[in-house]
């Protein structure tokens, strides 16, 4: 098991999070061990008729995780689902094997792969402050890259600290919808963007639905209008490399459009537990209850369901 730094625990003594630390490193350590115990899932290629395709974002410190939210997901998603997995920089080609060998069919491409993809086309078409987004801000990925890298029209970004726990039905009804309306999970926070609403409205000249999450979405890539972006970055205003800054811009470019929230069975917060939920989407910081319970209480069952269909 990883023994923390001097300076985590002084920080984690410091913000009142130190009974927080030690769970979070065994559980993290323990449920790497586990999850070798569970059967791989095959994932199809892009464009297979009848099947969803999923986005994910991971880094080294994130990718055990990655693997209990995409395996539960996909035990209890009724279609074949096809999977790219966007790594940040962190991730180690040894890493990239790993997933691979779980989830064998899945695209992964690494930070430098995704440049290489990327960063032209934005240059091509002039949209710099979208390019320096990505450069400052690694959460981009769900906004930049995505709508350059999809496949398919119509898609599902899908957060790690996601697990799936029953019947996604609901959810694979709404991605054959021939409605393409966006879907988000309601966000838990009474305020989750980066700017006012006021502020949105006058800068952005939107009236943003409130409490979108982007943990868990449902969303057309035509939603994923760059060149708006493009503007709306280039006001001073705007907080680039703020947390909440991508889940801002996805808000307000889905606000444009229908929206809608996922019922509360798509449960972003755990305000309703393991046994009662779908799907739980534990946001909070990485040294909480929240996250403590997402490794010691949701991974376990998702541990119990996967093994029981091996």
């Amino acid at each position: 098991m990883k023994v923390p730094k001097l300076s985590t625990i002084a920080r984690s003594i410091q913000s009142g999070q130190i009974k927080y630390l030690l769970p979070h490193y065994y559980y993290r350590w323990r449920r790497g061990i586990d999850i070798e115990s569970t059967p791989y899932v095959q994932v199809v290629e892009p464009g297979t008729p009848g099947s969803t395709e999923v986005h994910m974002l991971t880094g080294a410190k994130h990718y055990v995780d990655l693997l209990y939210a995409i395996k539960s997901f996909i035990l209890h998603y009724p279609a074949p689902v096809s999977l790219f997995i966007h790594a940040d920089g962190t991730v180690t080609e040894k890493i990239i094997g790993r997933i691979q060998k779980h989830l064998p069919g899945a695209i992964v491409l690494s930070r430098q792969e995704r440049d290489e993809i990327v960063e032209p086309k934005l240059k091509q078409s002039n949209l710099y402050h979208c390019l320096n987004l990505r450069k400052l801000n690694v959460y981009a990925t769900k906004l930049i890259d995505v709508f350059y890298i999809a496949h398919a029209e119509r898609m599902i970004l899908l957060d790690t600290d996601c697990l799936s726990f029953r019947s996604l039905d609901y959810l694979h009804e709404l991605a054959i919808s021939s409605e393409a309306t966006d879907v988000f999970g309601k966000d838990p926070a009474s305020y989750a963007y980066s700017l006012s609403s006021e502020a949105i409205r006058n800068n952005l000249g939107v009236d943003i639905v409130p409490h979108l999450n982007t943990g868990l979405v449902l969303i057309s890539r035509e939603t994923l209008n760059l060149n708006l972006v493009e503007k709306w970055l280039s006001l001073p205003v705007f907080p680039s490399k703020d947390f909440f800054a991508e889940q801002t811009i996805i808000a307000a470019l889905a606000s444009r459009r229908e929206v809608e929230v996922f019922p509360k069975e798509y449960n972003m917060g755990r305000s309703l537990d393991e046994k009662q939920a779908a799907l739980i989407h534990y946001c909070g910081h990485y040294l909480s209850e929240i996250r403590i319970a997402m490794r010691s209480v949701g991974q376990s069952m998702v541990l119990k369901q996967l093994k029981s269909v091996a």
